[in-house]
This record gives structure tokens, sequence and C-alpha cells, in this order.
């Protein structure tokens, strides 16, 4: 359980869907090239990139933020049930784990009080 952090009266607390490599590092930067990728691969594994299989570490995660009257959660990542056929590993996506994550911070789907999307 991700025990967070306080900020003043608020408790902010991170409640992740999925972490896990996903994307190849040339394909995401563009611009990148396999001479500079290697030049800094030394201080970007393993938390940025995955020694096994070379991709880009990813986390999707939601905040949820407690004040003393309301809970709120920030960002809904990326859910189950949606047609995503450009990202296979979304696509359909069935899992528990965000659920899971959210009801071992003792909150479930009722508890939330205001839902705020920074994209969309």
């Amino acid at each position: 359980m991700d025990k967070g952090f306080q900020l003043g009266e608020l408790t902010i607390q991170r409640v992740v869907e999925e972490e896990r490599p996903i994307f190849d590092p040339l394909t995401f930067f563009p611009n990148l090239t396999p001479e500079l990728l290697a030049e800094n691969r030394d201080w970007l594994q393993p938390k940025a990139l995955d020694p096994e299989t070379g991709k880009l570490l990813l986390c999707i995660q939601s905040w949820v933020v407690r004040t003393p009257h309301h809970n709120i959660l920030i960002d809904t990542c990326v859910g189950n049930d949606k047609t995503r056929p450009n990202h296979p590993f979304w696509h359909q996506m069935k899992s528990d784990a965000y659920m899971r994550n959210l009801a071992a911070l003792g909150l479930g789907v009722g508890d939330i009080d205001f839902v705020m999307c920074t994209h969309l």
C-alpha cells in the first residue's frame, strides 16, 4: 500500500494500474539515436529502462487526494474493455489491479467525491 505523503491537511497517494516495460525508446523518442541511448543506459537502468527487454518502463497511475472533507481522484488510467487496436497491450484490457490497489487504500468507487481528468 502506498502511504503517500502529506501536504498540509492533504494526504496524497498513488493508485497504480500497471507498471511494466512497454515502449521501445527509439520509437517513443523518434530523435533518439542508438548511440545516445547507449551513452545514457547506465543511469536509465533499471528505473526507466528495463535491462532485460530494453523497453521504457511506464507506470499508469492515478492519484488520490484526501482532504478533511473529500476524496479526489486525479486521472482514471487506461481502464478495461476499451477498443485500442493500435495499442495491443491495452486493447480490450481486463484487469482488476486498479480496483485492488484502490481498495488497498481503503477506498471503493463510492468513496470518491470528485474525479479530475488531466488529459482527454
